[in-house]
């Protein structure tokens, strides 16, 4: 958002499975979770780690409990598989609060309202739009995540200026978990999508 705000501050920009259109059903996890969370929430100061993982294991058992036992089966014959798994799921204990205010716009303004995509987020007075991001774009998206599915993204690159954006599809792998971090963490995405990354990232900035 801050690039579409100030795209004249950037060179480029690489989109790591990051959401950005939460469209009414185009993704099981966005409808989900808008189905679970209230329109209108107290005025917490902050909402514990643990309710968002509680909600989002709601959301997605697909995603958060089922292909992380799945990965954790397909990984009992590889050291490292295994060694990266438990590494996953020990960081994800580490739950960290979210301020009210910002869990209540996420929730809110981005997947129930839609409102980066729609055209109508204002920030700061300014209104961003796909359209404002006129810088080279990259987004890289799993096609195993049902967090960040590609049709969470695609409508927003689809809504940019011509011939700014750039997108790899990467079928996820075993080891990683949470196909979420897949991209970040897994050794088939270290070896063979990182590569392209980094040399967009050398064409581009």
């Amino acid at each position: 958002m801050s690039c579409a705000l100030r795209p004249e501050s950037v060179q480029g920009l690489a989109l790591i499975s990051a959401p950005l259109c939460f469209e009414p059903g185009r993704s099981e996890f966005r409808d989900a979770l808008v189905s679970l969370i209230p329109s209108v929430l107290p005025n917490a100061e902050s909402f514990p780690g643990s309710l968002l993982s509680y909600v989002s294991a709601m959301a997605s058992p697909r995603s958060f409990v089922w292909s992380r036992l799945r990965d954790a089966a397909m990984s009992a014959d590889d050291s490292n598989a295994r060694e990266m798994h438990r590494r996953v799921e020990r960081w994800a204990l580490d739950e960290v609060a979210v301020p009210g205010k910002l869990f209540q716009q996420i929730t809110g303004w981005l997947y129930r309202e839609n409102r980066l995509c729609r055209g109508i987020l204002s920030i700061g007075g300014t209104l961003v739009v796909p359209a404002s991001l006129s810088i080279p774009t990259l987004a890289i998206v799993n096609t195993a995540d049902d967090v960040a599915p590609l049709t969470s993204i695609k409508s927003f690159i689809d809504a940019m200026p011509k011939k700014k954006a750039t997108v790899i599809e990467y079928p996820g792998e075993a080891g990683v978990c949470l196909q979420h971090l897949a991209i970040l963490i897994g050794r088939e995405a270290r070896n063979r999508i990182w590569p392209e990354i980094v040399s967009w990232l050398h064409s581009h900035c």
